[in-house]
Formats: C-alpha cells, sequence, structure tokens
C-alpha cells in the first residue's frame, strides 16, 4: 500500500470463486462415497485429483496451484513473505498480495495489470472487485490527495491509521 500510495498508483482486489477447488492434489486421497453416488458395493471409496472444501491438503494444494500459475507468467515469489509475488521487467513492476483467496495488485501500469487479470481469469474463476476497499477486516478510504485511510473497527473507534505521499 506505501508504494501504491508514494508513486500514486491503483490498487486492485480480485476474488477467487472456490478457490480450494483449483487445487490439485499430489498424494493419494481417498474418500467414502457420497450419498445418492454409492454404488452397490459400499466397501468402494473414491480416489480424489482434486482438492475439497474440508479437506486438510485443500488450501495448500490451492496455494500451490496459485503460485505456480503465476511463476508461469514471470513473476517471482518473495523470499521474505510467501504471500506477495513480484514482477519487474524494463517497461513495468507489478506487485501482487495473496491471503487464501483475495488478491491485491498494484504496479506501475494499468495495461499490464489489466493483462494479469485477463490472464488469471483464464486459469481461475474470478471475481474483479475492483478498486480496494476492504481487506481482512480493513476498510480503505481513497482520498483524492493521494492517500489512504485504513480503519479497522474491531470495536467502534479504536484505531485509525493514516497513509499519504510524503512530499
Amino acid at each position: 500500500m506505501t508504494l501504491a500510495v508514494t508513486y500514486n498508483w491503483t490498487l486492485q482486489q480480485l476474488d477467487v470463486n472456490n478457490a480450494f477447488l483449483n487445487g490439485v492434489l499430489t498424494e493419494e486421497v481417498y474418500m467414502v462415497q457420497p450419498p445418492s453416488f454409492e454404488s452397490s458395493d459400499k466397501s468402494l471409496v473414491c480416489k480424489l485429483h482434486k482438492a475439497l472444501y474440508g479437506l486438510k491438503q485443500a488450501p495448500k494444494a490451492w496455494f500451490e496451484r496459485l503460485k505456480s500459475a503465476l511463476l508461469s507468467f514471470g513473476f517471482k515469489s518473495s523470499r521474505y513473505d510467501p504471500s506477495l509475488f513480484t514482477m519487474h521487467t524494463q517497461a513495468h513492476c507489478i506487485f501482487i498480495l495473496v491471503y487464501v483467496d483475495d488478491i491485491i495488485i498494484t504496479g506501475n501500469s494499468k495495461l499490464a495489470i489489466q493483462n494479469l487479470v485477463h490472464q488469471l481469469s483464464s486459469e481461475f474463476s474470478l471475481k474483479d472487485v475492483g478498486i480496494l476497499d476492504y481487506f481482512l477486516g480493513i476498510e480503505v478510504h481513497h482520498s483524492p490527495s493521494v492517500s489512504l485511510l485504513l480503519s479497522l473497527s474491531l470495536k467502534p473507534n479504536i484505531s485509525r491509521t493514516f497513509f499519504r505521499k510524503l512530499t
């Protein structure tokens, strides 16, 4: 957010629909036959190829699939924060922050960000939320003076932090 405010970049938010269902399992996982899908032999089980909600492997499988896609698009994973991905070329730089199925994107090229959103939507079912206004319980208010007001409302009027471009 600091980079976005400093350089007057937009902050775009995406939400991945049914994110955990996108995970591909790398280990063998079996489940009992679901109701109404049972064969006459009740001892048979189903072998899963993709993750399901409630499966303990689902979050990791989803993140690995997203990470793989981002790396194939030319992004690099941060050494210090596994949820941060960056791409630096001569023409542009883009930053992606991921929290489970919520994604924030910022960078110096709106066209490159649009292309990235198109690439991601060809790989996953996405909801383009638009300009960032709420993330992890934090309300984000954009002001015309190139600043952000972040408001965390755990209790009324407890915490407000103000970021603005330093001149």
